[in-house]
């Protein structure tokens, strides 16, 4: 998703459109689906996630990256940016289409939703 100020956020262009696309499509199919991103359902997903990711950033997809990546979905989520293309939505009678709404709160929460059960537990094997 372009920022109102008409550039990337920082970790959608280091992850790169491929790998951004992807979690877009993921994250839409599973807000469709009415995944929680506390759930268990969730936590699939967020898994593929992070090995993607931390393969394209060279990092261990360990709690500490999970935290990262949180940090950095959340500096790149821009809440007024995402009310100003709802409002146009509405007032023009378009369809709100959930895969257009960006993947950064739902994946936020996921991340660290697992961070947290994953301080109290062994980490899992892939």
């Amino acid at each position: 998703m372009m920022q109102a100020a008409g550039h990337t956020p920082g970790i959608e262009s280091e992850a790169g459109e491929e790998l951004m696309g992807l979690t877009r499509r993921k994250v839409a199919e599973a807000v469709d689906s009415g995944i929680d991103p506390l759930g268990d359902r969730a936590a699939p997903l967020v898994d593929d996630l992070v090995h993607r990711f931390a393969e394209v950033f060279a990092r261990t997809p360990d709690t500490e990256f999970r935290e990262w990546m949180a940090r950095r979905f959340e500096e790149a989520h821009d809440p007024e940016v995402d009310r100003y293309w709802r409002l146009v939505w509405i007032v023009n009678g378009w369809q709100v289409l959930p895969h257009l709404i960006p993947p950064h709160p739902w994946l936020v929460r996921a991340l660290r939703n697992d961070r947290a059960a994953w301080s109290t537990t062994a980490p899992r094997g892939h």
